[in-house]
């Protein structure tokens, strides 16, 4: 069972490769108590959060289209196997912009959200094998199916840099107000 599930976590790696290509942001998404958060609780408001940096970043007919922010999620449970986070890696355009606009919506998202961290990628094999380190002790349920989006369509970031976005942009950082 051990070899099969490092077997599987070797194949991810090599996806994860192809999958993060182009991502130049990693985040840590946690909780104010992680060892008590139900995990279908933080799987929605994991949702929660990626639907709005989305629907923040594009217009509601783009984001019905498919277009979002390139990204890979994972659930982690860190050592103890019971405090539940979230790692990720994305495609960010305006590095600056996305890091204060996600630590805006973040803590905005619900109640039991707590600290948010995102850094610029400097070694991106580093940055996806540690995505995918947990995924020997956890499994599939490592990969967060359906808040990863990599396989973006095709189209012009300028089509939706326009004065509408600027606006979903001012309104996130609405609690950032003195560093936005």
């Amino acid at each position: 069972m051990m070899y099969q599930r490092v077997l599987e976590q070797q194949a991810l790696n090599k996806e994860l490769d192809r999958w993060t290509d182009g991502h130049n942001v990693f985040g840590t998404l946690k909780f104010i108590n992680g060892y008590i958060t139900q995990e279908d609780k933080a799987d929605l408001i994991h949702r929660k959060f990626w639907q709005s940096i989305d629907r923040t970043w594009y217009p509601s007919t783009a984001v019905k289209k498919g277009i979002r922010i390139s990204r890979v999620c994972v659930k982690h449970f860190g050592m103890s196997g019971e405090n539940i986070h979230y790692h990720f890696t994305a495609k960010a355009t305006d590095k600056d912009t996305f890091i204060k606009t996600a630590q805006a919506i973040w803590q905005n998202t619900d109640k039991h959200t707590g600290n948010i961290e995102i850094t610029s990628i400097r070694d991106r094999k580093d940055a996806y094998h540690y995505l995918a380190h947990e995924y020997v002790k956890v499994g599939s349920k490592t990969l967060d199916e359906r808040t990863t989006h990599w396989n973006i369509p095709q189209f012009n970031e300028l089509d939706y840099k326009n004065i509408s976005q600027v606006r979903r942009l001012l309104k996130a950082n609405e609690s950032n107000r003195d560093t936005f």
